[in-house]
């Protein structure tokens, strides 16, 4: 049974040399919370000028007071109201600041339906100033700034306190005054992190703020966490800081881009500069099913999914179109995820065909992609959060995908040329000019991230946006030596109903042709004959006619 008597939050608030006003501000706001479950762990850091008077002058029961005999300092300070806490939840306050009515119940409401996050904060308001600060929401963006910001407000911030006792994970001394900073670094992939997207919290902004006191020792102190965080997260680090010449004119850049974590900086001209925050991811999409068709390819799912799960990703499902090679049905029976097992081999459109995914494809979002897409080695680690944002952003598209990496693909053999050539057709209408990452393409079964068909703008089912590097991804196939197929590979090729246009030299060639008789700019639209191995075309102002051999 559960003991009632036991709090399900603590405040913690350690005090030193707090004007009254201010402090009694701070014990009024935690007093008119609408949650009223807590704890109200007070901890006075100054032995010369003690604020007892002013703290039990309130007779609330919830208020426990403690009283170092000597200073701590406020890292130890803050560690001794873990040690003396009850609560599952720590619910931090700073001794000058603010928190609205129903931040409290709302945290807790929170945490209670998100399991997998550790830490959460706020939204706030500086004030006097009013100005709103909106820090990211979801986890992945969180991540990524920390290796550059403090992206959540710690006095804003309620922790499980599991996650630190688990980890044994505490406040650092040697990093004060940025102890806060270090403790989040230190939970990054212990935990999750989220904030919720709402002000919740007032910060006090004035002169005797620490981060204004104390600025030089912040900065002395955050340049010993990056180096930390460079050795323990060397990809979150690589994925935070890039310098890019975001456009250029006759190759002189004209606006260049540096990102630290979710900030970028902008310079114009080698003059003017720009400090801007990245969009704010209002959804994270990790738990989005990925439906990986499946047929007799062994290896290409087993790249994938070993790849997915580095990325945290673990709702996957394999759409297996009554496979019959032996090494791919023991994998499948041993699998930890979903397997769909078709009773025929419905082909590459068997999500759209079979009847068992009609459900979520019409009510919800979804991965879809051959077994043989994987993210390359520099793929962000949000990629499926920022997929779902660009579909937020763009309404008229019904899927976001990723685009292929063909810069590593050299022209050595007709099969890698005729790749090259039929790709560079899905890469020359761009989205528009301030975004030249993002193309307005078309995505077959290529690895993507789809909107709910109820909610689809276009009956066009290609119609998609592909993102470039990178946010791209290798297609296998091209990487094979076809004239040295492995057993897997015969099997296949035996077995294919015509789905895999990259693993047949006859597809291949048919390719070729295609592209052969293709005009390759305006003049060759308004007159030119081009020949394949059966047919003439003519084309004439545009218009295309064929006559057969």
């Amino acid at each position: 049974m559960t003991n009632h008597l036991i709090p399900k939050v603590s405040v913690v608030l350690p005090v030193y040399q707090t004007p009254e006003t201010y402090l009694r501000e701070t014990i009024e706001s935690i007093l008119a919370q609408t949650y009223t479950n807590f704890e109200f762990l007070i901890l006075d850091d100054c032995p010369e000028k003690s604020v007892e008077s002013i703290v039990k002058s309130y007779s609330d029961k919830r208020i426990r007071y403690y009283k170092n005999t000597q200073n701590l300092g406020i890292a130890s300070s803050r560690n001794k109201l873990i040690d003396l806490s009850q609560g599952e939840y720590l619910a931090v306050i700073d001794h000058d600041d603010i928190a609205l009515p129903e931040r409290l119940q709302k945290q807790v409401s929170f945490l209670d339906s998100h399991p997998k996050v550790g830490v959460v904060g706020t939204w706030y308001e500086r004030f006097p100033n009013k100005k709103i600060n909106k820090k990211f929401i979801v986890n992945s963006q969180i991540e990524r700034d920390l290796m550059f910001n403090c992206s959540i407000l710690h006095p804003s911030s309620m922790i499980r306190k599991a996650v630190l006792v688990e980890n044994n994970i505490r406040y650092e001394p040697e990093f004060t005054p940025a102890e806060d900073y270090a403790l989040w670094c230190r939970l990054i992939g212990k935990t999750e992190f989220a904030n919720i997207p709402e002000v919740l919290q007032r910060y006090r902004d004035y002169e005797k703020n620490t981060s204004k006191t104390q600025a030089a020792q912040m900065k002395q102190a955050s340049v010993c966490i990056h180096k930390i965080l460079e050795q323990k997260h060397p990809k979150l680090m690589t994925e935070a800081q890039s310098k890019i010449s975001h456009i250029r004119f006759l190759g002189i850049p004209l606006i260049t881009k540096r990102q630290y974590g979710g900030v970028s900086k902008y310079k114009i001209l080698g003059l003017f500069k720009i400090k801007k925050q990245d969009s704010i991811f209002l959804k994270s999409a990790s738990d989005i099913p990925i439906y990986i068709i499946s047929f007799n390819r062994l290896s290409y799912i087993k790249q994938l999914v070993e790849i997915l799960e580095k990325y945290h990703l673990y709702n996957i499902h394999i759409i297996d179109n009554a496979s019959t090679y032996p090494p791919l049905l023991e994998y499948l029976k041993k699998t930890p995820y979903t397997v769909h097992h078709m009773k025929k081999n419905y082909g590459h459109t068997v999500f759209f065909d079979a009847p068992d995914f009609k459900s979520v494809r019409e009510n919800e979002y979804y991965v879809l992609t051959d077994p043989d897409v994987i993210p390359v080695e520099e793929c962000p680690s949000d990629f499926m959060d920022y997929f779902y944002h660009l579909l937020e952003k763009y309404p008229k598209y019904n899927k976001v995908g990723f685009s292929l990496k063909l810069d590593d693909i050299d022209d050595d053999t007709d099969y890698k040329r005729t790749v090259k050539g039929w790709e560079k057709q899905f890469y020359k209408s761009k989205i528009n000019f301030f975004q030249p990452y993002l193309y307005n393409s078309y995505i077959d079964t290529t690895f993507a991230l789809y909107r709910p068909q109820k909610k689809w703008q276009t009956k066009n089912f290609y119609k998609a946006i592909r993102v470039s590097f990178p946010y791209e991804a290798k297609h296998l196939p091209w990487y094979k030596d076809l004239s040295t197929p492995s057993d897997e590979d015969i099997f296949y090729s035996n077995s294919d109903i015509g789905s895999g246009n990259w693993n047949d030299l006859k597809k291949i060639n048919a390719i070729k042709e295609r592209l052969m008789v293709q005009p390759k700019n305006l003049l060759e639209k308004l007159f030119s004959i081009k020949s394949s191995s059966n047919r003439i075309y003519l084309y004439i102002l545009g218009t295309k006619l064929s006559i057969k051999k």
